[in-house]
């Protein structure tokens, strides 16, 4: 099954969102990067996305050069969450958390094909 750009599922958004993240990072630090968001935040983003989030993106506004195009794309990642519906929930149930995974391996495929 291929990327869902149009399913607006938080969960699914929030996989997608951390997918081009860690995307990002490897793109801008490159073959110095010894450890990844990935590595330090897949289960917290994907269990306790609340706390983890802004941690996410703070850092990436903080430390990452700016490219206009992976900005533009990250703000239309996050416009797909409903901001007046607990956009970034605190927790996700098991059944969300294998939508939010579905959300970032469908993410991470596109990222790898370069269909962004």
């Amino acid at each position: 099954m291929p990327l869902n750009k149009k399913n607006k599922n938080r969960a699914y958004v929030l996989g997608r969102l951390f997918a081009v993240l860690e995307d990002a990072q490897q793109e801008n630090i490159g073959e110095q990067l010894k450890v990844t968001i990935r590595d330090r935040y897949f289960i917290p983003a994907c269990t306790m996305p609340g706390s983890v989030f802004p941690i996410l993106i703070k850092f990436y506004i903080h430390n990452h050069k700016y490219k206009k195009g992976m900005d533009f794309y990250i703000c239309k990642i996050i416009d797909m969450l409903d901001m007046k519906k607990n956009p970034i929930p605190a927790h996700l149930s098991l059944e969300e958390q294998g939508v939010w995974i579905l959300g970032y391996y469908h993410q991470k495929s596109a990222l790898c094909k370069k269909i962004i």
